[in-house]
């Protein structure tokens, strides 16, 4: 297997960090996850610029240009032969920044789910500067922890006034009424959040940009809640802390569907740009 250093293939196991940097000790760093299928990135410029974006908010200067990462993309997927994949970018700041990027297997989702809905349970915390993707992600490894020894998918956060903002991996949403409700600020904007908004301006669905507060999502004032992410779409939420929070997702479905069109859609315009 290869990744990428600094712009250089090299193999894999050469991909290793220096312990003494002061920015990798205080982990001054962003990230990016992509969905490679059929041997194509998918949204790979949506998820550059959210990169490059990260990497402004937290004022990390770097050398790196958007043609360049969108070359080192394709190479790697390239000379690794991948089919399908997670491709991360990771770069660490500092005065010679570092710049990674690797493969690792794409996340699978049982199919009934998407049916059945999954287990989530809250956990209170906020992330700092929730509009980048940085590796600042102690709160969200503690949470999504605590999430799997009860068998979990996910937690899904809580803000100091009791509001559920997002997943420690994932957005999240509900339905309330013909509406649908997620948070306008203080959490990442993801790249599948932004195909999620698109499918419900196509199937004539009201949002509305709020947060949820936890006491009202428990007390069955909203219905459908969801996540999503790029790995695993539009996932309905069964039951947040032990407590039923709906049976039936057809609206979520739908959803879900949609975003699986896109994907296609997005295949197929790439595969016709290499013709």
């Amino acid at each position: 297997m290869y990744a990428i250093r600094n712009g250089q293939l090299i193999d894999e196991k050469e991909a290793v960090v220096p312990i003494t940097q002061r920015e990798v000790f205080f982990n001054f760093s962003v990230y990016e996850s992509l969905k490679v299928l059929e041997g194509a990135a998918l949204f790979v410029e949506d998820h550059v610029e959210r990169f490059m974006d990260s990497a402004k908010i937290l004022s990390m200067t770097h050398p790196y240009r958007r043609q360049e990462l969108l070359e080192y993309i394709n190479l790697l997927i390239e000379k690794n032969k991948s089919h399908e994949a997670t491709l991360k970018i990771q770069m660490i700041g500092g005065t010679t920044p570092l710049l990674f990027l690797f493969l690792s297997p794409l996340p699978t989702y049982q199919t009934e789910w998407y049916n059945t809905g999954v287990s989530v349970i809250s956990y209170r915390g906020e992330r700092i500067f929730p509009r980048a993707k940085s590796n600042c992600l102690l709160l969200n490894y503690i949470a999504s922890r605590e999430a799997a020894a009860v068998g979990a998918l996910d937690a899904l956060l809580v803000n100091r006034k009791g509001e559920v903002t997002e997943g420690t991996r994932s957005n999240f949403y509900a339905f309330q009424g013909d509406t649908l409700i997620t948070a306008e600020d203080d959490i990442l904007f993801g790249v599948t959040r932004k195909l999620i908004l698109k499918a419900a301006q196509k199937e004539d669905i009201t949002v509305k940009f709020k947060k949820i507060t936890l006491g009202d999502l428990l007390e069955g004032r909203y219905e459908e809640p969801f996540i999503s992410s790029t790995s695993m779409g539009a996932m309905p939420i069964r039951q947040i802390d032990g407590k039923r929070t709906g049976s039936q997702f057809p609206r979520v479905r739908s959803i879900h569907q949609a975003v699986q069109g896109f994907e296609s859609e997005e295949l197929k315009r790439i595969k016709s740009l290499l013709k």
